[in-house]
């Protein structure tokens, strides 16, 4: 993969764990219920983002290229929606620590899964320059409208 689709994307994976690491830290101190579903809103939206911004430039090239399973990628995405479902039910709720933690133990499996699914596909594809080069601040945009709401419009000099 072109370096700056690579780093990015690895950025928001790193972010997205840290979402979940915050929440594990709520989950062991007093916390309200409106700080756990910040928390978990946070989390949702990270994986969200973090999903559709792999799914538009690495793993859509790589269905493109026949490299991957379509199979294995319907259950990844059947998955993804039921922790999207989860994560609401859990941020409208009472908080159940129980629950809470099943939940990030389910997002981070999801996780893995994932990553076996598209990484050998997608170091291959990079190592053969088979995948498009995209500029950092357009994969930055992209992932800002999903997963992002705090994040600023990048703005890129066009003259």
């Amino acid at each position: 993969m072109p370096k700056a689709l690579v780093e990015t994307i690895d950025s928001h994976h790193r972010n997205l764990l840290r979402a979940l690491d915050r929440v594990e830290a709520l989950v062991r101190t007093p916390t309200s219920r409106d700080q756990f579903a910040a928390a978990i809103e946070a989390v949702r939206r990270g994986l969200l983002g973090h999903e559709l911004t792999a799914e538009r430039f690495v793993v859509g090239p790589l269905c493109d290229l026949r490299l991957l399973v379509h199979g294995e990628l319907d259950a990844l995405g059947a998955e993804l929606a039921h922790l999207s479902e989860e994560a609401v039910r859990l941020a409208v709720g009472a908080p159940d620590p129980e629950a809470i933690a099943a939940f990030l133990r389910d997002v981070r499996d999801h996780i893995e899964r994932k990553t076996r699914a598209v990484g050998p596909a997608a170091r291959a594809a990079a190592a053969a320059g088979r995948l498009p080069a995209v500029p950092r601040w357009y994969v930055e945009e992209v992932y800002a409208q999903h997963g992002d709401p705090d994040a600023r419009p990048h703005e890129e000099w066009l003259g």
